[in-house]
């Protein structure tokens, strides 16, 4: 039984480093642009399309957020890989925090812009 949870181990490790690999090398290459990874649509009435780019605020902190949550996991099951790790209630209440104002600025932007369509 040990032999097969072993070989299960390093198929599932292996596997996991194939997927990371592969991401890893497009970003590398370029064919995963990250250009505007952190840019939001603004509605832009002078622009042909009606929208603009620009840096988003809500995009930028919950990408920061959420990389520090993964950073203090990863930091966790380093230190005890035994062990599930433990995440602090507050640094849990201040990630679903991070993604509530996210969902809630697409969600405004989302309705009042139909809002706005609709009153035109």
């Amino acid at each position: 039984m040990s032999d097969i949870r072993i070989v299960a181990q390093w198929v599932i490790f292996a596997e996991l480093l194939g997927f990371f690999a592969i991401v890893f090398w497009k970003l590398i290459t370029g064919s995963v642009p990250l250009s505007q990874l952190l840019d939001g649509d603004i509605r832009d009435p002078q622009s042909d399309t009606g929208f603009s780019s620009s840096v988003s605020p809500a995009r930028t902190q919950m990408l920061l957020i959420t990389l520090f949550t993964a950073i203090y996991c990863l930091a966790q099951t380093l230190h005890n890989p035994r062990r599930f790790p433990e995440i602090p209630n507050t640094l849990l209440a201040v990630l679903a925090g991070s993604q509530s104002l996210y969902l809630g600025g697409k969600a405004k932007s989302l309705l009042l812009g139909r809002l706005r369509n609709l009153l035109k």
